[in-house]
């Protein structure tokens, strides 16, 4: 790491990898080839790894546009120097129009009334504002139900200020993987919505619909650029079924503590908050500095495992708000400053984010989502 780990404080902290997402964002490229543009998701702080760095990497490793989910994430980057188009997903709500025309970002036009508002400030200010429109496919979330459109295209067509790209959708179920039913029946669809864009005019539209799992799974969803998100970060979009070295993904995090306290406690002593685990042997009990207050959740207690000196050592006990106890009985080596892994490699053994999502019977955006913001993070330069 070109920035060292912390030497004074708690150490604990994450060790973050801009290549790893950048090697992540090329598997993309190749799955969609030359033709297709490639604009990666870096909203909620690039999923919790540190938006501002990884966009650095994926701009210098040739992305022409990011997506983002806030007006406020399209202001951190802009203020970072990131100038390459900023897509802003669902951010459009009132009161922002005229931060988005600042900052020069590209916003999905998903109701009347905030197109109008967004027209209105276009005009105000003698903008042309790019954006484009967003269609329910089957998402069942924003945007237009693609039977309107006939009637609304027009509409939107003609409000001043607006410079419309071209249409997007979302995928719901891309995470079936090939044989999804439903992301079959939603490219049918969207297909359909493209057809009512007509005449000389339609060439200069450019179409998305695929998010990770349509860009690994579906070619037919590819259309003129496509959306990847947690693939960049490491896990597969079909996540359980299939993990990140079936897709070929590169790990791009870890996160590392410190034995900082060891005992030893008789056969049949309970531990912990609650009492929910007693010892059944003679044990030696590691202390590890990091808890829910950091992300690390609390229905991990008696359930999860750390990795030190190579061996898995079981997560004992309820986890804490800043501390963990894990049983190092079976580690002869560990000693009071011992790394820990609590996500990464050490030696054969690894713990990803998809065998955390899997303990806590969630999905890995929310892992690393949750990870706190009091554990510094150390992002690698190359």
């Amino acid at each position: 790491m070109n920035n060292p780990p912390p030497t004074v404080g708690r150490p604990t902290w994450l060790e973050i990898d801009p290549q790893g997402v950048v090697a992540n964002y090329r598997l993309a490229k190749q799955r969609v080839g030359a033709s297709v543009a490639v604009y990666p998701v870096v909203k909620a702080d690039g999923y919790g790894l540190g938006a501002l760095p990884l966009s650095q990497a994926l701009v210098k490793a040739g992305a022409k546009g990011l997506c983002v989910g806030l007006v406020e994430e399209g202001a951190q980057l802009r203020q970072g120097g990131i100038s390459v188009p900023l897509v802003l997903f669902a951010g459009l709500t009132p009161g922002v129009e005229r931060l988005i025309i600042d900052l020069d970002l590209t916003p999905f036009l998903y109701d009347l009334q905030t197109a109008h508002s967004l027209s209105r400030e276009a005009v105000a200010c003698k903008r042309q504002v790019p954006c484009y429109v967003k269609v329910n496919t089957g998402m069942g979330r924003i945007g237009f139900p693609p039977e309107q459109l006939a009637t609304l295209l027009p509409t939107l067509q003609a409000l001043p200020g607006l410079q419309l790209l071209g249409i997007v959708s979302h995928l719901a179920c891309s995470d079936e993987g090939e044989e999804g039913r439903v992301t079959s029946t939603q490219i049918r669809q969207f297909n359909q919505a493209l057809t009512l864009l007509k005449g000389e005019n339609s060439r200069k539209y450019h179409h998305s619909l695929a998010n990770s799992g349509g860009t690994l799974y579906h070619p037919d969803s590819h259309f003129d650029w496509v959306r990847p998100g947690i693939m960049l970060y490491g896990a597969s979009p079909a996540f359980p079924h299939r993990n990140d070295q079936e897709e070929g993904l590169v790990s791009v995090v870890r996160w590392l503590s410190r034995v900082i306290q060891i005992r030893s406690f008789p056969a049949g002593t309970p531990l912990g908050y609650g009492h929910t685990f007693t010892t059944q042997k003679k044990s030696l009990i590691a202390q590890i500095p990091v808890g829910y207050g950091d992300g690390y959740a609390r229905r991990l207690g008696n359930l999860a495992h750390v990795l030190i000196a190579g061996r898995e050592a079981p997560v004992v006990g309820r986890v804490c708000m800043d501390l963990i106890s894990v049983d190092v009985t079976d580690i002869p080596t560990v000693e009071v400053g011992s790394l820990v892994t609590l996500l990464g490699e050490d030696g054969t053994k690894r713990i990803t984010i998809e065998d955390m999502a899997r303990w806590l019977e969630t999905i890995p955006y929310e892992v690393i989502c949750a990870l706190g913001k009091r554990v510094p993070r150390y992002h690698s330069r190359s």
